[in-house]
């Protein structure tokens, strides 16, 4: 998942608030209101937190004000940084259905960087899965081999076809990415077939929301 988003200017605190806090806007179209490109992206946004790459100057301890589908205004506390990568968490943790509608953000058609609609028709083996999602989660090889008690070769053999991990393995490799259980879960799409990914979709807010799949109606602005 790839959400382009848009952060302003420090806001000025007020008397319950040290430290003051930055607006960040989703923006499914990668454009702000007026015009501007997008000046961070979003590569992946779980129920406790994101991670973001901007080239803008920041600092752990910063705030960042969110503007999340379902949520509202949500605060992010930035709490680590790896050059353009920042780890953000957020103060409460986002409950099912506002995270259901934020990762539907990622499903915009012109939001690059999402495999279900920028590979539509192609298959991603397991092996470039996990490269992926590494990358997304802004981890090394290193971090996952520590992370599963595994050697670094493993991983990096598992990435390249070489080898693969054990299905019991699959559960615990998808915590170390910061990604869920079914992402690991090899399929393909027919080609152009938009209503596939959409079903799917219709299907995961229902659930997170308890509600009829036929009351979730979705819209893609192009």
């Amino acid at each position: 998942m790839a959400i382009k988003a848009h952060l302003g200017s420090p806001a000025a605190s007020d008397s319950q608030r040290a430290t003051p806090r930055r607006a960040l806007r989703l923006e499914a179209s990668g454009l702000g209101p007026d015009g501007a490109e997008a000046n961070v992206t979003i590569h992946n946004i779980s129920a406790a937190g994101l991670l973001l790459e901007t080239g803008l100057a920041l600092n752990t301890g910063e705030q960042l004000a969110i503007d999340l589908p379902e949520a509202g205004i949500v605060t992010a506390v930035i709490v680590w940084r790896s050059e353009r990568l920042f780890g953000c968490a957020f103060e409460q943790a986002l409950g099912p259905a506002a995270l259901a509608a934020a990762q539907l953000q990622g499903l915009a058609p012109s939001s690059p960087g999402h495999a279900a609609l920028r590979g539509a028709g192609t298959h991603e083996a397991l092996g470039p899965k996990l490269n992926r999602l590494r990358r997304e989660a802004g981890l090394t090889l290193a971090d996952v081999a520590a992370a599963l008690g595994v050697s670094k070769p493993t991983v990096w053999a598992w990435e390249k076809g070489k080898a693969r991990p054990l299905p019991e393995r699959l559960e615990a490799i998808a915590a170390a990415l910061g990604s869920a259980p079914e992402q690991l879960a090899e399929s393909t799409s027919a080609a152009g077939d938009a209503s596939t990914v959409i079903e799917e979709c219709r299907s995961r807010i229902a659930a997170a929301c308890g509600t009829p799949a036929a009351s979730v109606k979705i819209m893609i602005e192009l």
